[in-house]
């Protein structure tokens, strides 16, 4: 009778078995409320949506992120160990999610949440707010004199900047148009609002952009013109890419020698 006392208090201290052990955190694109809409060399782009009442799962950032509210959003964020939080993202709000990050997303609000989320897929540096608060506790850099109109009527407000990356949040006044291009760098748009694109082969209908879509332009691209012709002004959020140095090893290796 002593030995099978001591065969099951054996038991009580072995490890549990796997299957009832905490399972891994999904990551983000395993989240089934993120949906991939682009993928290249930079950026990772995902919809996230999410019902009222509905919630993202709890999952974990690979990549340093930007999110794009797409209209106002009330939420609570879960994040282990740490009370919820209640909080509330106003439209086209940026808000950068590092390397690490894990959390819950539940929509408290009576609309449907819509996030663009941009993973950076270059490891970032050198990071730093702008003229808005994209990394919570870090100081401002607003350069002097943001925002400001520019020649070509849009006004330009700087939101985050690396090494590697830009980020600001564009406004174009109403019955306005704005050239879109970018030669030496790639760019990714976001609409914030609805607005008309020139078609980009250069001839045909205009497109429609609506809010929370996107369009990527190539280094070099042709121009392609924003067009608002409403009584409103439009906004959309403008990240920039410098090209990586792998990237840029590459094209070297392809320079004929001298």
């Amino acid at each position: 009778m002593k030995s099978k006392y001591l065969f099951f208090a054996a038991l009580s201290i072995l490890p549990l078995p796997l299957a009832a052990q905490a399972p891994p955190i999904i990551t983000m694109a395993e989240e089934p409320h993120h949906h991939l809409a682009l993928h290249n060399e930079f950026v990772n782009v995902y919809n996230a949506e999410a019902a009222p009442g509905d919630s993202l799962l709890l999952h974990r950032h690979i990549h340093d992120a930007v999110a794009i509210a797409v209209g106002d959003q009330t939420v609570t964020i879960g994040i282990p160990g740490k009370p919820e939080m209640h909080t509330k993202n106003a439209d086209g709000q940026v808000r950068m999610q590092v390397n690490g990050y894990i959390h819950s997303t539940r929509n408290d609000g009576k609309s449907t949440y819509h996030t663009v989320a941009i993973e950076l897929l270059q490891m970032q540096t050198g990071e730093r707010n702008l003229c808005a608060t994209v990394l919570p506790g870090k100081p401002m850099n607003c350069p002097e004199g943001a925002p400001a109109a520019s020649a070509s009527k849009r006004t330009d407000v700087p939101q985050f900047s690396s090494n590697e990356t830009r980020v600001q949040t564009v406004c174009v006044p109403a019955h306005q148009n704005v050239k879109i291009a970018n030669p030496a760098q790639s760019e990714l748009l976001v609409a914030l609002d609805s607005a008309s694109m020139s078609p980009a082969s250069g001839s045909g209908p205009d497109e429609t952009l609506r809010a929370g879509e996107f369009l990527w332009f190539d280094k070099g691209a042709p121009a392609r013109t924003l067009k608002n012709g409403s009584d409103k002004e439009v906004r959309f959020v403008e990240l920039t890419f410098k090209p990586s140095a792998s990237a840029k090893t590459a094209v070297d290796a392809t320079k004929p020698a001298r």
